[in-house]
């Protein structure tokens, strides 16, 4: 068992080291998609940002994680994650352009409600999407 754990290690490392490598610069292009900056607004104490922030941040795990079971490679695992961080990055333009227009500056005010249902859409559309992600 010993000689299997230390035999698998290395793929675990592997895909484990692109999939936070890929999450953190999903993080980083989504903020810079927004029109308000998560980050500064987190620092600041606003709980709207926040919970904004972490419901897409899990909508796009959630999606991750079964690409990474299903996946053939690393490659095949970064492009659909790719798509997986697309989705989430629609789901926002999606929101503030056509049926909450006014949603950002709501969240940058600290409106927790327009925080919530940003987030919560980020993550029921990414449980839909790691279900038709399943071959």
């Amino acid at each position: 068992m010993f000689s299997y754990f230390l035999a698998a290690l290395p793929h675990f490392l592997a895909y484990f080291g692109s999939a936070v490598a890929l999450a953190v610069v999903f993080l980083f292009v989504y903020s810079l998609c927004t029109p308000h900056r998560e980050f500064a607004l987190i620092r600041e104490g606003n709980a709207a940002a926040a919970t904004q922030l972490t419901g897409t941040f899990i909508g796009f795990a959630i999606p991750m994680a079964v690409v990474i079971g299903n996946s053939v490679s690393i490659p095949d695992m970064l492009l659909w994650g790719a798509v997986a961080a697309l989705v989430q990055l629609t789901v926002f333009v999606v929101i503030a352009r056509f049926l909450f227009k006014a949603v950002s500056d709501k969240i940058t005010e600290g409106c927790v409600a327009s925080g919530q249902f940003v987030g919560g859409m980020g993550i029921g559309i990414g449980v839909l999407q790691a279900a038709c992600m399943v071959p």
